[in-house]
């Protein structure tokens, strides 16, 4: 899938002034401070704009964001806040692809940028939002436990817990069994059990001698 076709399944923001049109995507892009971030502008239909000038600026105050002039990056008109930040791929304006890269996105990045062709007089503006902090921050919050010392000691107590309730077991079975405890159990169980068998046979001795 192209660039432009990737617009417009996005719903894009389309400014048209005839001839080929300026295409950008309407949400928001928002970014974590520090991260690279796209903001995507092409034309449709697809026009080679490799002789063209390419100017990126910021809507709000007009600074320039990035120049492509003469077949090559200028960045003489480049406010400091961008300047070797920002670069578009110039391959991809042969097709019309004229998406700017910010390297580091910064608070101040903040804004709406324009995106305009001047000798074809076609434009569009790109939303972008950076917000403070880091996907790691972020993960870091919903994310497994970090690895550590603490961490090795709960997985120790769990596992020396069950042993340690099987070891307590097996000692108090064989204390009991030096005690005679356990012997004198079995054998009352078994002087138990011989009661039982016995009493049937003394009740049926019984029935027999009862004279008649």
């Amino acid at each position: 899938m192209s660039v432009l076709e990737a617009f417009k399944l996005s719903k894009d923001h389309v400014c048209l002034t005839g001839g080929p049109r300026a295409v950008c995507p309407m949400q928001l892009i928002k970014v974590f401070e520090g991260e690279n971030v796209a903001l995507h502008c092409g034309l449709d239909p697809p026009f080679n704009l490799s002789r063209f000038t390419v100017d990126w600026s910021r809507v709000d105050n007009g600074q320039r964001v990035y120049v492509y002039r003469h077949g090559q990056d200028d960045a003489g008109p480049v406010v400091d806040q961008y300047r070797g930040r920002t670069n578009i791929n110039h391959e991809a304006l042969s097709d019309g692809n004229m998406t700017l890269n910010i390297s580091s996105a910064n608070l101040s990045d903040s804004g709406s940028y324009k995106c305009f062709v001047p000798k074809l007089k076609v434009w569009c503006e790109v939303q972008l939002i950076v917000e403070k902090g880091t996907k790691t921050d972020v993960s870091s919050t919903t994310g497994p436990p970090p690895e550590g010392p603490e961490s090795d000691v709960h997985g120790a107590v769990k596992i020396v817990l069950p042993v340690g309730g099987v070891l307590l077991l097996v000692v108090a079975v064989v204390l009991l069994w030096r005690c005679g405890v356990i012997e004198r159990f079995m054998r009352m169980l078994k002087g138990e059990r011989q009661q039982e068998y016995e009493r049937p046979r003394d009740f049926e001795l019984q029935q027999r001698q009862r004279p008649r």
